[in-house]
């Protein structure tokens, strides 16, 4: 729980350093995502800078999901009883680092070294294999 600020401009302060409103955020990344599609292709910079701002929007959206659901399973239950689930299906990407937020990390890292051992392994049985054969 946050005391209690009874200082005006601590308020305005307070007011205009949070995230914005999830619609608010959602609108924004639309309109920069419909801007970089409308762009011709020898408009680099402005492509460049379309591509900056949804990249921005696209965190500030996250973050304001985060803020009213919560993260992980108990924020997908809360966002799916609330019926929202258009926000995280936008894009593939979205839902792609939707769920990687729902695995644990030892889990991936425990992935990462059975795949890399699994390629050690691999490369290390074909080179006995070729000085056999050799």
């Amino acid at each position: 729980m946050r005391p209690a600020i009874d200082d005006p401009d601590e308020l305005l302060i307070a007011a205009m350093l949070a995230p914005p409103p999830l619609e608010q955020a959602q609108s924004s990344l639309e309109f920069w995502r419909r801007r970089r599609a409308r762009l011709p292709l020898y408009r680099r910079r402005a492509r460049r800078e379309a591509d900056e701002m949804i990249e921005r929007w696209r965190e500030c959206v996250l973050e304001a999901e985060r803020r009213r659901y919560g993260s992980g399973l108990l924020g997908l239950v809360r966002r799916l009883l609330a019926g929202d689930s258009r926000s995280w299906t936008l894009t593939s990407s979205g839902l792609r680092a939707f769920v990687w937020e729902l695995v644990p990390r030892r889990l991936l890292l425990l992935a990462g070294a059975v795949a890399t051992l699994w390629l050690l392994m691999a490369m290390l049985t074909l080179v006995a294999i070729a000085h056999v054969l050799a």
